[in-house]
């Protein structure tokens, strides 16, 4: 009997507060089903636990860690990859707590890093942590044993600063997908939307709530829409820093009737409101940190057929090439002129022409066969 691969994914915190658990949960049925032995480490919380239930199958092992220090959740996961002792372990981001401590780790597993953003970009942060980001990012070259880039300009980033360093290291460019299992809609919960926003035209945001995410550009063109197109709907799915601050915004300039915040809502409620969705929005701004990030809201929208109005940068420019609905996230007046537009003149409803390859499946085959490729002499 030929033994199976053993791989472990390391992730870090709540998945409602720290969202690169998403890989984990998406690749790991699909990796089982290609012969995978799977496990998940997973801090213990309320929303880590039911996110867990509804898109993991009993065939994959949790390995849940009490919430603890900076100085010990290292020695913690490494204690828990001694004890499951996998060929693989895949570090779904790499930062000093979510790590192994080598010194006691048993075992050669190779050591994979996901990377999803470059946080030496981020020009809203001081210039000693942007260091202290660019550090690890070199580190990460010379601790892993193979790379995840989670877009292009990540691929192209690290594939570059490899060959600075000397180090020929197997990449591989994997954005993130769809998981068809949260994708039915509950009747119940869609009937009730449906009365609910019966009549409007509902643009749909799914993210942080935060200025440099194009808050404040989708809320003024949704106020100049509102004069011309009053059934127009902006609903506002998830918190973030300026959530107080954009609400603010809606009373003084009236517009509660045309904007809606929702919050946090479950995941597996998600599918009933991108039901009931005309257009979604995912605003980019043209900046490195931008173009360096995988947004994976995209990758949700796109298997219910509803145009997805973005920005001709990065990731959105991969997957829709000219045939995307772009927008300037900094100008609220080419969302205004885009949506008036579609408005106007209706684009047929039809899913993306190559949906199928942005599921978790796809992903996860994938990375199958470049482990195959690159590994195959691993035990």
């Amino acid at each position: 009997m030929i033994n199976k691969k053993k791989i472990a994914f390391l992730t870090i915190g709540d998945i409602s507060q720290i969202a690169t658990m998403k890989r984990a949960l998406g690749m790991a049925n699909p990796l089982h089903e290609l012969g995978w032995q799977v496990s998940i480490i997973v801090m213990d919380s309320t929303e880590n636990r039911n996110r867990i239930a509804l898109e993991c199958s009993q065939d994959i092992h949790i390995e849940y860690y009490q919430q603890c220090s900076f100085r010990d959740e290292p020695y913690v996961k490494t204690r828990l990859i001694n004890e499951i002792n996998p060929d693989f372990v895949y570090f779904c981001s790499f930062s000093p707590r979510n790590r192994l401590v080598k010194s006691i780790l048993k075992g050669n597993p190779v050591l994979l890093i996901e990377h999803s953003e470059l946080q030496s970009s981020i020009t809203a942060e001081p210039l000693r942590k942007r260091i202290r980001f660019y550090l690890m990012e070199l580190y990460s070259i010379i601790y892993a044993g193979g790379l995840i880039c989670a877009s292009k300009y990540l691929d192209e980033y690290y594939r570059k600063l490899s060959r600075k360093l000397f180090r020929r290291l197997p990449l591989l460019y994997s954005p993130y997908a769809f998981n068809k299992n949260i994708l039915s809609s509950k009747g119940g919960i869609v009937n009730g939307l449906l009365k609910r926003y019966q009549g409007r035209s509902i643009l749909l945001y799914m993210g942080t709530l935060a200025r440099n995410y194009g808050l404040f550009s989708m809320l003024e063109a949704i106020k100049i829409l509102s004069e011309t197109k009053p059934e127009l709907l902006l609903l506002l799915i998830g918190k973030g820093r300026h959530w107080e601050e954009a609400k603010q915004y809606v009373k003084i300039n009236h517009m509660e009737s045309f904007v809606s915040f929702l919050g946090y809502i479950p995941e597996d409620e998600l599918s009933s409101y991108f039901g009931i969705a005309k257009y979604f929005i995912s605003p980019l701004n043209n900046s490195i940190q931008d173009k360096a990030r995988c947004p994976s809201k995209i990758y949700m929208y796109l298997p219910f057929g509803k145009p997805i109005l973005t920005s001709a940068v990065g990731e959105p420019k991969e997957i829709f090439r000219e045939d995307g609905f772009y927008f300037e996230a900094e100008d609220p007046h080419t969302l205004v002129a885009l949506v008036q537009q579609l408005e106007d003149d209706p684009p047929d409803e039809s899913t993306h022409d190559k949906v199928e390859l942005h599921s978790w499946e796809q992903r996860a085959a994938d990375f199958d066969h470049w482990i195959t490729r690159f590994f195959k002499g691993e035990k």
